[in-house]
């Protein structure tokens, strides 16, 4: 896989919470997208869910 390509695993609980610019949590520019940093992984936003990287 290359740097910018992830699998594609599905973060499951993730209803009360939604990431951006102020919420607070670590982010890093991960090619087109922004993943922030949740719980000691990576998440970035997908289709209405979070996946995680």
């Amino acid at each position: 896989m290359s740097e910018n390509q992830t699998e594609h695993r599905e973060h499951e609980s993730h209803e009360e919470h939604s990431h951006g610019e102020k919420c607070g949590h670590e982010n890093r520019q991960h090619g087109d997208h922004l993943d922030y940093l949740h719980d000691g992984h990576w998440h970035a936003e997908h289709d209405g869910h979070y996946d995680e990287h």
